[in-house]
């Protein structure tokens, strides 16, 4: 039996918890040090294990670590609307004169509010508890999300208690949006392409891709961020759009601060035109202005025509545009030899920021624009943080201006020729000791996904080489015997010092997938590295592997096989293995033998084509991989299933053509639920 002492104690942690957690994530403030907030935390967590039966889905601890969701669609209970946009305030007026006749002379004014560029999202609570989370899907129906959308720290497990009309509110429907912050997005893209992999658009494609993801331990680490601005509730009777935003602040949920009650239409475009400016100062992107009739019944009144409410609109802000002169392109070379080219532009104020670099691509898109050095040239920053290049200035062009070659040497004092693989859009330094890609190099193979080596960041790798401490990665190893002169490093410190030798220390017991991802061999990411560790019982085996060995196996193309055949056949590439296998590094598979299960669904082939509705093709793969299946890109007569949804492409034709079996999505789901693995 629990004690009523341990059970008010768990209470009294869980709402002190809550609270401290409000007060640092929505307003900002501290109200704890961050070893205070860790010691009760600690408390509630050693509660928790000795007493399991107490655990709600509201304590702080279940926040992160919930299994994989299974894919599942939900119906509204009503229907989540899209917006008509404008662009101009002539049809601003428009929208206001349909509102005063359709009102038929009603007094009436309006609330604004920010558009976030994120992700649409229903919250579901009961008896105050959150209790559900839904994506906005097709505007009927959504993809539940709940797991995801627990990580997000300034989500409300439990709200305050609130009276309406001395009813408490306590269930209800809240909506809001999903976004990033512009840094947490910068600073994704640049692990990812320090990884070399492909960057993400923008923030709200990553804000959209994290929910997605299965794992919610991986969606915590993506600082996803939330607002709110919609509350519905049968139980009470709410008033205004206005006073709604309030509510939701006294709930406890997160809002924004730009939310203003505007009495005509005058005043809503004053509260455009000043955030027209004032919305590059934010941390975060908008890309306008929803502007919504404040009362509710008369909303209610109003109704809505096709999918969009006739007492709403979005005023929306043209992209942002600037005129600068391309002074020169330099080189940036990745960890795989991968040269960019980058743009280096006069300084331009844009969207809030000075602008004097901007990405090239390739050179291709260098030949597409006819970009020359000398040029003026437009960028553009509207929906996406990274600013780009959208046309050149022809008029403006000076006479006799070359075109831009790229160099035939890299930018590395060992000036190696460079070279362009055939059907690549790259060029790349293919020398093994060129310092810009061992710099990259010693980065990736130190970053999270690999060996996860804490404090062997970017700056500090480049201090380190730079020294000559480190030359490869082998010799990340031998970093120890340079202790003494760590310690006297400007800033360095001896706990600082100690804490990177043992995070080095520790890395050499990483299991083997992450040792081939850390290696960087090109087409080799985390999922390619697992595959090999699974067929290959240690390195040795995978380092004498055929080509026609490895391109047997499934998802291992001919760039990957010739790629690893590279490899292992370069001398540096032999010695460096050597070289960490005399440091103690790990090359054995962590991976044992699975039993076979016997199903309809383990050792067949899956290709998926067209839009699926109640899940993405990345999380229906998911499923078949679960049940000992495999993902296929391509359809070919050893294809098993291909799984059609909406809109499918030459791969369904191809199918019927080899007449192998075709399903449609609901086809799959019933398969994959007939193949469940029942503990």
């Amino acid at each position: 039996m629990l004690s009523s002492e341990i059970i008010k104690r768990y209470q009294e942690l869980k709402e002190l918890l809550a609270k401290y957690s409000y007060s640092y994530y929505v307003l900002s403030e501290s109200l704890v040090s961050d070893y205070e907030y860790d010691e009760l935390f600690n408390e509630l967590l050693a509660i928790e294990k000795t007493n399991p039966s107490l655990i709600s889905a509201d304590s702080p601890s279940q926040r992160v670590g919930a299994l994989p969701r299974q894919v599942s669609s939900v119906k509204h209970s009503l229907p989540m609307l899209s917006l008509t946009n404008t662009y101009n305030f002539d049809e601003l007026d428009d929208f206001n004169r349909r509102i005063s006749e359709n009102l038929l002379g009603e007094d009436y004014s309006y609330c604004s509010e920010l558009k976030y560029d994120g992700v649409s999202i229903s919250l579901l609570y009961r008896d105050g508890k959150f209790f559900r989370a839904v994506t906005r899907g097709d505007g009927i129906s959504g993809e539940d999300v709940t797991n995801s959308i627990r990580t997000i720290q300034t989500l409300p497990l439990e709200v305050n208690l609130v009276e309406v009309l001395d009813k408490p509110l306590r269930n209800f429907e809240v909506r809001g949006e999903v976004y990033i912050k512009n840094a947490d997005f910068l600073n994704l893209n640049e692990i990812r392409i320090n990884r070399n992999e492909k960057p993400f658009a923008n923030p709200r494609n990553l804000a959209s891709g994290s929910l997605k993801l299965l794992d919610s331990k991986e969606v915590a680490e993506r600082s996803l961020q939330l607002v709110c601005y919609y509350l519905y509730s049968e139980e009470v009777q709410l008033q205004t759009q206005f006073k709604n935003v309030e509510l939701l602040k006294e709930l406890g949920f997160p809002t924004s601060s730009a939310t203003e009650y505007c009495h005509n239409i005058d005043e809503v475009k004053s509260f455009i035109n000043k955030w027209e400016v004032g919305r590059n100062d934010l941390e975060y992107e908008t890309d306008g202005i929803v502007v919504k009739l404040n009362d509710l019944h008369q909303q209610e009144k109003l109704g809505a025509i096709a999918r969009s409410p006739r007492w709403a609109i979005a005023y929306k802000y043209k992209a942002e545009t600037a005129e600068t002169i391309l002074t020169d392109i330099s080189l940036q070379v990745g960890r795989t030899g991968v040269v960019t080219p980058v743009a280096e532009l006069e300084p331009v104020f844009l969207a809030g920021s000075t602008i004097s670099r901007a990405t090239l691509h390739n050179l291709d898109f260098i030949e597409k624009i006819d970009l020359r050095i000398g040029d003026t040239v437009i960028i553009e920053k509207g929906g996406e943080v990274i600013p780009k290049i959208t046309s050149v200035v022809l008029s403006k062009r000076k006479e006799g201006a070359p075109k831009y070659e790229f160099p035939k040497t890299c930018i590395c004092e060992l000036k190696s020729p460079l070279r362009r693989i055939a059907e690549e859009a790259n060029y790349y330094c293919e020398h093994p000791n060129c310092p810009w890609q061992i710099r990259r190099l010693i980065e990736h193979f130190a970053s999270r996904n690999a060996m996860d080596i804490s404090g062997l960041g970017e700056k500090v790798v480049d201090k380190l080489v730079s020294l000559e401490y480190i030359k490869d990665i082998a010799s990340i190893y031998e970093l120890k015997n340079y202790r003494n002169q760590l310690v006297k490093i400007e800033g360095w410190g001896e706990k600082s010092v100690d804490n990177l030798l043992q995070a080095i220390e520790n890395s050499k017991a990483n299991p083997m997938h992450r040792l081939l991802f850390g290696l960087g061999i090109r087409f080799v990411g985390e999922k390619t590295a697992k595959i090999l560790s699974k067929e290959f019982r240690n390195i040795d085996e995978l380092k004498v592997a055929t080509f026609d060995e490895l391109i047997v196996i499934q998802e291992i193309g001919e760039k990957i096989a010739t790629s690893l055949r590279a490899f292992f056949e370069n001398q540096n590439a032999i010695e460096l293995i050597e070289q960490l296998r005399q440091h103690g590094l790990n090359f054995v598979s962590e991976y044992e033998a699975s039993p076979v299960v016997e199903n309809e669904i383990s050792g067949k082939t899956f290709v998926f084509t067209g839009e699926l509705e109640r899940m993405s093709r990345q999380e229906a793969a998911n499923l078949v991989e679960s049940l000992g299946g495999k993902e296929v890109k391509s359809v070919s007569q050893k294809t098993n299933f291909v799984v059609v949804g909406s809109k499918p492409g030459s791969k369904y034709d191809k199918a019927k053509q080899l007449n192998i079996k075709i399903l449609d999505e609901d086809e799959f789901l019933k398969m994959i639920e007939a193949n469940k693995i029942v503990d």
